[in-house]
């Protein structure tokens, strides 16, 4: 009995420095940028790192930042931010170690970037808006807690990566684990921009419950929260009321 039991506890601490050594592999999924055409380069530094990316509509008064999902190439996005978004330049930067980008991807990593993003444009731009997508809902979230932006859009998002990881893996202290948590719901009260919560039906990668939670933490005056009746995690953006919402929202 004594033998099986330590058996068993030695394969669970295995189980647990395993998941603590690759969790960012299990986070993390970067893509190539590939070639790009009707958009306009962008350099720019974060630290030591030299970071590039991409901006479609340049030279309108008004910004748009969007932060990516965790496995999304952002580049096979440009189309539909040049099509739909004509009155805004949106900034398209794969996060370091994504696209061309050096670097590895971790949390503190991808905030500081986005605040050097935010800070190297600041001055071309008369207003700023953010809109983040499931992994990059937690980026768009501390941006805005930091600085001054109009409006906020979270596009599937979570309250936090911790509790989504402890939903997903229930027998591990995942608190006690984890490196990188993107807790939004812990900056909702430094958040004054408008903020625009865009669901999916049938997430299967963000729990419900977790998206809730964070809709409950925002004020009712400052937040709109839409469902997008049948779509999915990946496949949200494919469905018509997905840009209608957006749209909509910034030209309120």
């Amino acid at each position: 009995m004594k033998s099986i039991l330590f058996t068993v506890l030695l394969g669970y601490s295995f189980a647990c420095l395993a998941l603590y050594l690759l969790q960012r592999n299990m986070l993390y999924f970067p893509q190539k940028a590939g070639s790009v055409s009707g958009a306009q380069a962008l350099s720019f530094s974060s630290g030591k790192h030299q970071l590039s990316g991409w901006v479609v509509n340049p030279g309108q008064p008004r910004a748009l930042i969007y932060y990516g999902g965790n496995a999304e190439n952002i580049v096979s996005n440009l189309d539909f931010f040049q099509t739909v978004f004509t009155h805004y330049s949106v900034y398209l930067v794969p996060y370091r170690g994504y696209g061309n980008n050096s670097g590895s991807p971790s949390e503190q990593g991808l905030y500081q970037d986005a605040l050097a993003l935010i800070d190297h444009i600041g001055a071309d731009h008369s207003s700023f808006s953010l809109l983040g997508r499931s992994l990059g809902s937690g980026v768009a979230t501390y941006v805005a807690s930091r600085r001054e932006v109009d409006n906020l859009i979270l596009v599937t998002p979570y309250d936090s990566i911790e509790n989504v990881a402890k939903g997903a893996y229930w027998m591990f202290p995942i608190s006690w684990l984890i490196k990188d948590r993107y807790a939004s719901i812990e900056r909702v009260q430094s958040i004054n921009a408008r903020t625009l919560i865009v669901a999916a039906e049938y997430d299967n990668i963000i729990p419900r419950a977790r998206t809730d939670a964070l809709i409950d933490a925002f004020d009712s005056a400052q937040l709109k929260s839409v469902l997008i009746r049948g779509a999915g995690h990946n496949d949200i953006s494919q469905y018509p009321q997905y840009a209608h919402s957006i749209v909509s929202w910034l030209n309120d």
